[in-house]
């Protein structure tokens, strides 16, 4: 078992640096969300999670941390402060000092960010800025998350294209079996291939660095669906150059609800375009690019939520001495440590490898999945409302009947896998 530093005592790394602007004239420009909340990035994360819950689903829907959720009420209070300033001026500023921050912690340039609100919303938002025509092959693994299934769907009802499968076996899985099932999967009808990056329900991070290459060299667009990357493993979406990829920022990078971004490499931004269109899109302008200007304003929403990713991206990585990478490895030996403890209870033995495991796991549960009142199985609903323990157990149809993720943060420790697998001793 790997050695784990359990604790959460952070320290400063390094001084908050402002993010870059592109906009054309800052003479009044408004102050960094960043310089307003510099004094407290170094401040010991504290998490809301309601005392005496265990919470081992932060994949779900992550949790915003205290200093994260101030720089979102000072930019509320800025915009009701002068909407119409706000909205009409501002919001660029804020924009493109977020584009940046996230530019760089992605690798990639922010002139090639949108931001959007979600993961689900850029899967959409990708498929219906596709040019497809009846007989064209997508392809997808049998691990894709719902939203996205039920999107194709609709794609393919409206073009005719058609979704096809590759099969990844869970848990006895490795780099190589998913390599090959999607490589070879593919066809001189396949137009786009849609792959996770970091599986939503059986948790596994798929080898995209071998994957994406091949394929391109092929011709063929690749859309990573990187929901669950940003904030779990370090990412590099330069090096692995694909068509687009899609991140939320809500679950790993600590943002608030509703906060998200799609990369689009710059071959494919002309006429790449929301799903809805604002009252300003047909102002065309020299200082901005179409795809920038389309998707920072999408009418009268709540962007704070994306405008204080600076502020999350280093307040997070403040936590520990080693910053953004110290947690990674935190989280991700905390996790597999803490699965180890839960087989054993189980009698059973992890089979997925430590190289596709980020900061949550997926370990195949007996039996089948049963409804419960509140949630997907019985099991769920028993360990939640008798044991105060929030763990999501689902299946996955066509590869493993009955699957529990379970996943670390930085509020997390190993007596809460503990206290999972004692429950799971009784309940099982």
């Amino acid at each position: 078992m790997p050695m784990i530093d359990l604790q959460t005592a952070q320290t400063p790394q390094q001084t908050p640096q402002m993010p870059e602007t592109t906009h054309a004239t800052d003479g009044n420009r408004p102050e960094p969300i960043l310089a307003c909340l510099a004094s407290r990035i170094s401040e010991p994360a504290r998490f809301p999670v309601r005392a005496g819950l265990t919470q081992l689903n932060n994949g779900s829907y992550g949790c915003c941390p205290d200093v994260v959720a101030a720089g979102q009420d000072e930019l509320r209070r800025r915009l009701e402060g002068d909407a119409v300033h706000f909205f009409k001026y501002e919001l660029e500023f804020y924009a493109d000092d977020a584009r940046g921050a996230l530019a760089r912690f992605v690798n990639v340039a922010g002139k090639d960010l949108a931001l959007i609100p979600n993961g689900t919303v850029a899967v959409a938002t990708v498929l219906n800025n596709l040019d497809l025509t009846a007989g064209d092959e997508i392809l997808i693994t049998d691990h894709e998350y719902m939203a996205t299934m039920n999107e194709l769907d609709r794609l393919c009802k409206n073009t005719g294209a058609v979704v096809k499968i590759a099969k990844i076996p869970f848990p006895a899985v490795d780099q190589d079996m998913a390599y090959d099932s999607i490589i070879n999967s593919v066809t001189d009808k396949t137009k786009l291939v849609l792959i996770s990056h970091i599986c939503s329900a059986s948790a596994l991070v798929l080898p995209v660095e071998r994957i994406v290459p091949e394929l391109r060299s092929r011709g063929i667009d690749v859309f990573l669906d990187g929901a669950h990357a940003p904030g779990q493993i370090a990412l590099d979406i330069s090096a692995i150059n694909p068509t687009w990829y899609a991140g939320s920022c809500h679950k790993w990078l600590a943002t608030p609800k509703g906060t998200g971004f799609i990369y689009t490499s710059p071959e494919c931004q002309d006429g790449f375009q929301p799903l809805a269109l604002s009252c300003r899109v047909h102002e065309k302008r020299a200082d901005r690019s179409a795809f920038l200007c389309d998707f920072d304003y999408v009418g009268t929403n709540d962007y704070t939520g994306n405008l204080v990713i600076p502020v999350a991206i280093e307040h997070m990585g403040a936590q520990l001495p080693g910053g953004w990478n110290a947690l990674y490895k935190r989280n991700h030996d905390l996790v597999v440590a803490g699965a180890g403890i839960v087989c054993d209870a189980l009698g059973i033995k992890q089979q997925v490898p430590e190289s596709m495991i980020g900061t949550m796991v997926g370990i195949p549960l007996p039996g089948d999945v049963t409804k419960g009142e509140i949630y997907d199985d019985s099991l769920w609903d028993a360990l939640y409302s008798k044991h105060d323990i929030q763990v999501p157990v689902w299946a996955l149809p066509g590869i493993h009947p009955r699957v529990m993720r379970i996943s670390a943060q930085l509020f997390n420790t190993i007596e809460d896998f503990e206290k999972l697998a004692g429950a799971l001793k009784i309940e099982l």
